[in-house]
Order: structure tokens, then C-alpha cells, then sequence
């Protein structure tokens, strides 16, 4: 495992404020139904099976930072480390996807999730 791609979102906050441009690959389950009512603006989301097949769209000049939605962090290092073999210059978030959110990086709503909520609670 390669804990030496992880980042924190102070980082990624870092780069953000500097202008740096960012591409953040939002990555998930394989099969998962997707009841998010957040997602990472404007990132690339996919899961864990077809990530890799996404390596040809992922931009060499920008740096990646892949944000995991599963449990641990293990799966977003392993995608960074084959981006980064593969001349991508990638990092995995450190908490992933909850971190993301909690330290208010920029997210955006899911509309289906969001009419869905409404529905039930009517």
C-alpha cells in the first residue's frame, strides 16, 4: 500500500486556494445503488471495477485526486498508484469521501437524491 499518495484535505484546500487546476475522480463501490444526495463537483465518478478502464480520459495536466466512497482508503491508493505508474500525477484523499465533505470541499447535489428525499417525506 502506498500511504505516501495520501493527502489531506488541507492539502487539497492548498491547491485549490493557489489555482491550481484539480481533477478529482469520485470513486465507489462496484454494484453499489447510489443513494448520495452529495458528489464531488465536477468529478469524474465510477467504481472500483472500472476506474482503471478510465485511465486514457483521466488529464495528464492536471493533478488527480481520487476520493474514496468505500470504507478505507485502501482502494483510492491503489487506483493512485496505478495512475501514477502510469505517468498520471494522482493522490488518494485521506478519509475519502466523508473527510471530502466534512472539511466543505466543493460538492454539489445529487437532483435524483435530492426529488427522492422530498418524495418520501411527503
Amino acid at each position: 500500500m502506498r500511504s505516501d499518495l495520501a493527502v489531506s484535505t488541507d492539502w487539497v484546500w492548498e491547491r485549490i486556494k493557489e489555482g491550481e487546476p484539480l481533477f478529482f475522480i469520485e470513486l465507489r463501490h462496484p454494484g453499489d445503488a447510489d443513494y448520495a444526495v452529495h458528489r464531488v463537483r465536477g468529478g469524474l465518478r465510477v467504481d472500483c471495477d472500472e476506474a482503471r478502464r478510465q485511465l486514457p480520459e483521466v488529464p495528464r495536466d492536471r493533478l488527480v485526486v481520487v476520493v474514496s466512497a468505500v470504507p478505507d482508503d485502501a482502494p483510492a491508493l491503489e487506483l493512485a498508484a496505478f495512475f501514477k505508474e502510469n505517468g498520471v500525477h494522482a493522490w488518494a484523499l485521506a478519509g475519502g469521501f466523508a473527510a471530502y465533505l466534512e472539511a466543505g470541499l466543493p460538492a454539489q447535489e445529487v437532483r435524483a437524491a435530492r426529488d427522492m428525499t422530498r418524495n418520501r417525506g411527503e
